[in-house]
């Protein structure tokens, strides 16, 4: 697989993440699936761009605390993630519970890509370190 190939893996990826948000499915069933789309991504970043696949087997298992360290950290901020700002705050508020939980469910998931992300930058550090 040469890196265009990946490249349009991931754009393909990326519109299936952007369909999904029009789509009517339920809410857990499309937050599963961009959860899982976005890990998927972030697999492939990591494997082919950041060249993980060919490092030894020991140091990918190197890798696997720091993945649950960031998991971890995750849900210690995770009541502030419930906070959330004074403008969401106040638009959710302002909505039925419904939507408000909604809201809630979805800037939780936003997280994902943001942890997908932060996760590559701490691959990448410890490759070059």
């Amino acid at each position: 697989m040469n890196n265009l190939r990946v490249w349009i893996l991931l754009l393909v990826l990326t519109l299936v993440e952007v369909l999904l948000a029009y789509v009517h499915a339920p809410l857990t069933m499309m937050l599963v699936a961009l959860v899982v789309l976005s890990v998927a991504k972030s697999a492939y970043i990591v494997n082919w761009f950041m060249h993980m696949k060919q490092e030894r087997r020991a140091f990918r298992l190197a890798i696997l605390p720091v993945v649950i360290i960031l998991i971890l950290a995750l849900f210690a901020v995770l009541p502030d993630a419930h906070a959330q700002c004074a403008m969401c705050g106040q638009a959710a508020s302002a909505q039925s519970a419904e939507k408000a939980a909604r809201l809630n469910r979805a800037i939780l998931a936003l997280a994902v890509p943001a942890l997908s992300i932060m996760t590559g930058f701490v691959v990448y550090l410890r490759r070059i370190g």
